[in-house]
């Protein structure tokens, strides 16, 4: 999620001509005096268009996108009042999002884009709603970095068993976690399969399973350690992990499963550069 932030911050501000005199760029100049509207509606259409098409060229997808500022050289400076953008059917990091949407709550935001990295010399903050489907969290399941803790839960649970495979499917708003073990010592010719049904809830900003139910179940399987190896395991959060660059303070304030998507929504605070 916070990636779409980077994009923003990199890519919100274009270069633009200098059309006014007054180059006074303090909140208290800008929040309480008239400016001309035909030349900062200029500079708005300007940005706007630049953080489409830079937003569509990092992670293509569907964009609406809504940007104010206040003048047009307060927007050459990287000073603008706010911003929303609504995004569908998104590839970020290999994962397919359905839908994600991201708006300024601070109404003055200063990003120095000219510098490499670029200075955030602002508080800024926002909130979000993100959508996950089934296929994206099973997108984040096949990447390497989810295989190596497979590898790692399967190195201690070695003589014992083998997981060889995790999928989740999301149905009648639950979430199905699918997992295929075997027997290192005795294996199988076809790996066995259990399914554990669970909730969600959010523990120290962080998704874990709740409720956790056996669908189905082959062997004698106590139920408190699978309970345990779902929260190892824990799919969505690792998927959340994904798609979060660290360049924010992301904070997960509710979750929920609607129409067999995932849905969460927050906040994230960026810490200006005083």
């Amino acid at each position: 999620m916070k990636k779409f932030l980077s994009f923003l911050i990199i890519f919100t501000i274009f270069i633009l001509p200098v059309f006014s005199e007054n180059n006074k760029i303090t909140e208290d100049y800008l929040k309480n005096n008239k400016h001309l509207l035909s030349m900062h509606c200029m500079g708005d259409f300007a940005a706007k268009s630049a953080i489409k098409h830079s937003l569509k060229k990092q992670a293509p997808g569907k964009y609406k996108v809504k940007f104010k500022g206040y003048t047009l050289y307060g927007l050459k400076q990287g000073i603008f009042k706010s911003l929303e953008i609504k995004g569908k059917n998104i590839t970020l990091e290999g994962i397919e999002i359905p839908y994600f949407t991201l708006q300024t709550l601070t109404d003055y935001n200063w990003i120095d884009y000219r510098q490499n990295p670029v200075i955030i010399k602002t508080d800024m903050g926002f909130k979000y709603e993100l959508h996950l489907s089934e296929k994206s969290i099973n997108d984040g399941l096949r990447t390497e970095e989810y295989l190596k803790i497979l590898r790692k839960i399967n190195k201690r649970a070695y003589p014992v068993f083998t997981l060889n495979d995790v999928q989740v499917k999301i149905k009648n708003n639950k979430l199905h976690v699918i997992m295929s073990y075997n027997f290192p010592i005795s294996p199988r010719e076809n790996d066995r399969t259990f399914v554990v049904s669970s909730g969600l809830r959010i523990v120290n900003n962080e998704i874990f399973p709740c409720n956790i139910a056996f669908d189905k179940a082959y062997g004698n399987l106590p139920l408190k350690k699978v309970a345990n190896l779902i929260n190892i395991l824990n799919p969505l959060n690792f998927t959340m992990k994904l798609i979060d660059n660290k360049k924010g303070d992301i904070k997960i304030e509710g979750i929920k499963i609607l129409d067999d998507i995932v849905v969460i929504n927050g906040k994230i605070y960026v810490k200006g550069d005083k």
